[in-house]
């Protein structure tokens, strides 16, 4: 490892760079657990270079949550997290971090970094006697991020916060929200289960593991919360089915999804070729077995492919059947409720060393997410149709169908769905109707006895959207 390349980022601050500010709607600020924010903590004091330089650079994603579990850091007797917990708060500036600041400015603690041999076969440390009076020089950053003034000494320091403490502010800065293109109001009140893949395994050595050791369970939760903070920006419901390093069956990931309009697992993939770095995009077992999965999957392919700046496109669109896996498909996809289309997105290669080392940064952890939020917002956009029973009785059930387009102000005729495609199921069994494709009418004639019987209505409109999987109940009356 050649830290000379690293140590710079470090000493001057790690920089990303964040989606570019535009009006909108701040995302609140979710609950964040406490045991993220130490786990990150924990890494500032990590002796391998890239690891701590991923906490650095990923802790401001927490914000002001992390600065008391910073402020506690600057006090450890490890010199790497004092170290490194100053250059974060560089980047979180706080003024309760000062009064711990200004002693750190007379700390001789050297930073110690270790590094393979160039045989790979032992470890040692990249400088011997490390890297001198590096707390105090991150200390003297921080204080210049945090003031605005660059203190040559400690006593220097002390004077000026012993008249200053009393007035001094902060100067905050804006906060940069992330740009929400008009058409992603249509995910207001949609609600869609984000699943971050694996968790609870980073005890488990080499599992799921880049080159350089980047944990693809690591990566997927970093994507899955700037894809939640996106969509809750835009008004959507949002669940993540975990929000750290947690082990969850497949059972309880997709249980999670009930109640949901769709479901999102987020993956990246290794493979033995270790140029492979496209993206790809699943669905379960056959197009037809939820094609509003396949839909979702067309639209969340499609952009992120673009924004994270592939090249070569897959041979066949990128859309993958699980069933080329597993003769039942992937079980997160096989457990989800019958009326919630899931599809798994494995996002790029992390056995790829040149995105495994784009994947380490949060800028580009934003790329992804931002694709994928441009994929729903675009399969919302185009509408989702659906059909509403009217009215049920001995002989006849009618629905009024809707091409999920209604209320666009648009100059156009109603019902745009592609009538040819209507199926009509009750009770599981493929029924004869007849469309009116000017009053939007669907009606079906039945023979069924008394009782609670279930429908399931399909539809494509215009834009090739099909309806979501749903069921409607609904009562035939008695015969009188």
């Amino acid at each position: 490892m050649r830290t000379g390349l690293i140590l710079p980022l470090l000493i001057f601050g790690c920089q990303t760079s964040p989606l570019p500010p535009v009006e909108g709607i701040a995302p609140p600020k979710p609950e964040r657990p406490p045991g993220e924010i130490l786990r990150y903590i924990e890494r500032l004091g990590s002796k391998n270079a890239t690891i701590c330089l991923d906490a650095v650079e990923y802790l401001p994603y927490f914000g002001q949550e992390a600065i008391p579990f910073l402020i506690k850091a600057l006090e450890s007797e490890n010199p790497n997290r004092r170290a490194l917990a100053a250059a974060t708060l560089a980047k979180l500036p706080h003024r309760d971090a000062i009064p711990l600041l200004i002693p750190l400015l007379d700390d001789p603690g050297a930073l110690s970094l270790n590094v393979l041999s160039d045989d790979g076969e032992t470890i040692h440390a990249a400088y011997p006697k490390g890297i001198p009076a590096f707390v105090a020089q991150q200390a003297k950053t921080a204080l210049r991020a945090i003031t605005g003034k660059s203190f040559r000494d400690r006593a220097k320091a002390e004077a000026w916060w012993n008249r200053s403490r009393g007035t001094f502010r902060v100067k905050k800065k804006p906060e940069q929200v992330p740009p929400l293109p008009t058409h992603a109001k249509y995910l207001r009140d949609v609600r869609i289960c984000i699943d971050p893949g694996h968790g609870g395994d980073a005890h488990k050595l080499g599992y799921k593991r880049g080159l350089t050791y980047l944990s693809e369970a690591e990566v997927n939760l970093r994507v899955a919360r700037f894809l939640r903070d996106l969509l809750v920006a835009a008004g959507a419901k949002v669940t993540l089915t975990r929000h750290g390093d947690q082990d969850l069956s497949l059972k309880e990931r997709a249980k999670m999804a009930s109640n949901h309009d769709l479901f999102l697992s987020i993956h990246h993939n290794w493979s033995r070729n270790l140029r492979a770095k496209a993206t790809s995009t699943w669905y379960h077992l056959a197009p037809d077995q939820k094609p509003a999965a396949t839909d979702l999957a067309r639209f969340l392919q499609r952009n992120v492919f673009r924004e994270i700046g592939l090249q070569e496109w897959p041979p066949e669109g990128g859309l993958m059947s699980d069933g080329l896996m597993y003769q039942s498909g992937f079980g997160i996809l096989r457990n989800l409720p019958a009326e919630v289309p899931g599809v798994v997105c494995e996002l790029t290669y992390y056995s790829n060393l040149e995105m495994e080392r784009k994947l380490r940064d949060p800028a580009f952890n934003r790329q992804e997410a931002y694709g994928l939020f441009l994929g729903l917002a675009e399969y919302f956009y185009y509408g989702l149709p659906h059909a509403k029973l009217i009215s049920a009785t001995s002989g006849e059930l009618r629905f009024r169908v809707y091409d999920g387009l209604e209320g666009r102000k648009a100059w156009t005729k109603k019902y745009k769905i592609l009538r040819d495609h209507i199926l009509v199921g009750i009770n599981g069994i493929r029924s004869n109707h007849a469309y009116d494709p000017e009053t939007g009418i669907l009606s079906v004639a039945h023979t069924l006895p008394p009782g609670t019987h279930r429908a399931k209505v399909t539809l494509i409109n215009l834009h090739k959207n099909h309806s979501l999987p749903r069921t409607i109940p609904f009562q035939v009356p008695s015969r009188k």
